[in-house]
C-alpha cells in the first residue's frame, strides 16, 4: 500500500492541488460562460449591417482562456474578458466607428439592450449575479498579422496594439515545460495500485504546477486586498509567475521560487535605482506598471513580502502551517479541501488514526465493542468535521 500519509510534501502539494480545485469556477459556470460569447458572436455574424463579408470571431482572454480563472471573493461577479477580432485592418475604421457598430448591433436585441453597459473602450454585458462580459472591438494591425490586434484607445481618438492569443499561447508552453509533475506520478501510483474504492478525481490533478501556482497566488491577493488599496493586478501576477517558473514539479516549489525570484527581482531595481517594470512578453512595448504610482509598488512590495513570510511556515507540517494556510486561503475553503484529502488518504494508508479519521469525517464510521472505529460493525458513528492539529 502506498503510504501518503508518511509524505508531507506531496500531502502538501495535493492539499494545494484541492484548495485551488476548490477555488476555480465550477464547470456549469464556465459552460455558461461560453454559450454567452458563442451566442454573443452568433448574433454579430447574422447581422447583415454589422461588418458584412468580413470575418469576426468572439473568444475569451486572459484567466479563462490559460486555465487559472478563480471565484471572487464577498460574491462578486466574475469579469470575463472577450474579443471581437474583425478580421480587417484597423485603418479603415476610427476607434469610434467599430465601438458604436458594436454597441448598434448589441442594441438591436431587446435582451442585450437591457443588460449592456457602454464602458471607455468596451461594451459590457451584465448577466444576473453570475459574471458580466466585456467585449472589447478589435482589428488586425496588418494582414500579415493576423493573430495580434488593434484596441481602440480609452479616449477613442487612437489605436493600441495587443495580442492575447501569443500571450495565452506563451503562458501556456512555459506551464507545459514541467517534467514529471509529482501529483501525476502519485495518481499513476494509485491508478497502478488500485487501491481507490473510488474513482479518482482525475480533474484535480490535470492542470500544471504553474497554473495551480497562479490561481493559488491570486487567491492570496484577492484576501490580502480585501481592505487594502492598489490591488495588483491579475495579468501582473501571471507574467511574473510564468517569467520566473523554472520548470518546478510542485505547486509547493513553483510558489516558492516565484516569490522568491519576484522579491529579489524588485529589490534588486530598488537598489540599482531602476524603474521596476513588467512588460508584456508578447508585445515589450507595453509595460503592465506604467501606470503605476509609488503607492502602487509599495503596494505590491508589500504583498509579496508577506506572502513569501506566510509561504515559509507551510514548508515543515500542517500543525505549524495551519493558521497560515487559513489566512492565505480562507478558513472555510482550507478546512473542505483537507475533509476531502483525509478522507482520500485514509484509503491508502495503514495509519490507524488516519484510517478512522477519514471514516469518521466520511460517514462512515463505526464503532465496536471493544472501542475501534471501522467500517463494518458496531454503532455507527455521526460525521465530524471540526479539525485539531
Amino acid at each position: 500500500m502506498i503510504d501518503i500519509f508518511k509524505n508531507y510534501a506531496l500531502q502538501r502539494d495535493e492539499l494545494l492541488a484541492r484548495i485551488a480545485q476548490e477555488l476555480q469556477l465550477d464547470k456549469t459556470r464556465l459552460e455558461r460562460m461560453e454559450s454567452a460569447y458563442n451566442a454573443v458572436a452568433d448574433l454579430l455574424k447574422k447581422d447583415e449591417d454589422f461588418f458584412k463579408d468580413v470575418e469576426i470571431e468572439v473568444y475569451a482572454q486572459g484567466s479563462k482562456r490559460i486555465g487559472t480563472s478563480i471565484k471572487p471573493i464577498n460574491n462578486e461577479d466574475f469579469d470575463l474578458d472577450t474579443v471581437l477580432h474583425i478580421y480587417d485592418v484597423y485603418h479603415k475604421y476610427s476607434p469610434d466607428e467599430i465601438y458604436n457598430a458594436l454597441v448598434k448591433a448589441l442594441e438591436k436585441d431587446s435582451y442585450y439592450k437591457s443588460i449592456m453597459e457602454k464602458k471607455k473602450r468596451c461594451v459590457r454585458l451584465n448577466y444576473k449575479s453570475d459574471f458580466h462580459m466585456d467585449i472589447l472591438p478589435a482589428c488586425m494591425p496588418s494582414h500579415f498579422e493576423k493573430q495580434k490586434i488593434a484596441i481602440p484607445e480609452k479616449t477613442m481618438r487612437s489605436w493600441s496594439s495587443g495580442n492575447p492569443k501569443g500571450f495565452s499561447e506563451w503562458f501556456l508552453r512555459i506551464a507545459d515545460s514541467v517534467k514529471n509533475p509529482v501529483l501525476i506520478t502519485h495518481m499513476r501510483a494509485l491508478m497502478e495500485a488500485k487501491v481507490e474504492s473510488e474513482p479518482l478525481p482525475v480533474e484535480l490533478y490535470q492542470k500544471t504546477p504553474l497554473q495551480r501556482g497562479v490561481q493559488l497566488i491570486k487567491r492570496c491577493r484577492d484576501l490580502y486586498y480585501a481592505d487594502k488599496k492598489y490591488r495588483v493586478s491579475s495579468i501582473v501576477i501571471t507574467t511574473l509567475a510564468a517569467h520566473f517558473y523554472n520548470g518546478e514539479n510542485s505547486i509547493f516549489d513553483t510558489i516558492d521560487n516565484v516569490l522568491e525570484k519576484i522579491k529579489g527581482s524588485y529589490l534588486d531595481a530598488v537598489k540599482s535605482k531602476a524603474k521596476f517594470k513588467v512588460l508584456n512578453p508578447v508585445n515589450p512595448q507595453e509595460d503592465f506598471t506604467d501606470s503605476w504610482t509609488d503607492e502602487h509598488f509599495k503596494s505590491f512590495y508589500g504583498f509579496i513580502s508577506d506572502l513569501y513570510i506566510q509561504w515559509q511556515n507551510l514548508k515543515t507540517s500542517f500543525e505549524t502551517g495551519k493558521d497560515d494556510y487559513i489566512k492565505l486561503f480562507g478558513e472555510g475553503v482550507y478546512k473542505k479541501s483537507l475533509n476531502e484529502q483525509i478522507v482520500t488518504f485514509s484509503k491508502n494508508t495503514d495509519d490507524d488514526f488516519t484510517n478512522a479519521s477519514g471514516l469518521i469525517i466520511g460517514g462512515k464510521a463505526y464503532t465496536n465493542t471493544q472501542g475501534q472505529i471501522n467500517s463494518n460493525t458496531g454503532i455507527k458513528n455521526e460525521s465530524h468535521h471540526n479539525f485539531g492539529s
